[in-house]
């Protein structure tokens, strides 16, 4: 429930709300059937998928609008995050970015905030090789470009945010608001808790498709793109709230 009143509270820039549900027996359903009844712009499938990414392609197939964005069920916008993004493309006129993103936070199963996540600038060869700047729940895709690049991979189980973000930011430019967008929901049985050796091998193939060659050069491209990233998390403020001394 949470996810979907995050979703519904965006207002007016939202244009429509796809869920798909891949055929629960826990009740799902019927939670859906009553949220619709107030909830005008959700439109929710249930049928059996191959995936996560599959799920995700058949959305995707259905979206009519320039960007989309799109969330897992534990995750959540913040108060006008959607907004906020909206109108910095609004602000940037014919230039239309492939991705624009902002900063995320941290927040328990209760909802309460652990850790604001500032953002550092996008760079992409820092993306690939250090760190995935942009985080789903807080970024919008254009949607053709997306559709171009194939969509989303259906073979990976866990990276498929980082293989979009890959495929798509060399396609054109990735703008960054500094503000925060969405919320991503720590607890043990989230994904990113329990897939990590997962996460390691499709991260593997990520940078192996859209690194650079060699690929026994690697370990040392990634030493580089972290020190890149940490420095300029430094210049551009982001460090502090990972380290502790500052929170937003």
């Amino acid at each position: 429930m949470p996810c979907l009143e995050s979703v519904q509270a965006q207002g007016d820039v939202l244009a429509k709300h796809l869920l798909m549900d891949g055929c629960s027996r826990d009740g799902t359903i019927d939670v859906l059937r009553g949220y619709q009844q107030v909830a005008p712009k959700l439109f929710w499938i249930s049928e059996a998928d191959r995936g996560q990414a599959n799920a995700l392609n058949k959305a995707l197939a259905q979206v009519d609008t320039e960007y989309f964005g799109w969330l897992n069920a534990d995750d959540c916008y913040v108060e006008n995050g959607l907004s906020r993004l909206a109108d910095a493309r609004l602000r940037l006129g014919s230039e239309a970015p492939v991705i624009i993103y902002g900063d995320y936070q941290v927040i328990n199963e209760k909802g309460e905030i652990l850790r604001h996540r500032r953002q550092p600038s996008f760079n992409y060869f820092d993306c690939v090789y250090g760190y995935l700047t942009v985080q789903n729940n807080a970024a919008l895709f254009h949607t053709e470009t997306v559709r171009a690049a194939g969509g989303f991979d259906e073979m990976m189980s866990f990276a498929m945010d980082y293989d979009l973000v890959a495929k798509v930011a060399n396609r054109g430019s990735v703008y960054h608001v500094r503000e925060y967008i969405g919320q991503f929901r720590l607890h043990g049985l989230a994904k990113t808790a329990t897939l990590q050796e997962v996460c390691m091998a499709e991260t593997a193939v990520i940078r192996s498709r859209y690194g650079i060659k060699p690929a026994a050069m690697q370990r040392i491209w990634m030493l580089i793109a972290k020190f890149r990233v940490g420095l300029r998390m430094a210049r551009e403020g982001c460090l502090g709230c990972r380290l502790g001394f500052a929170r937003h």
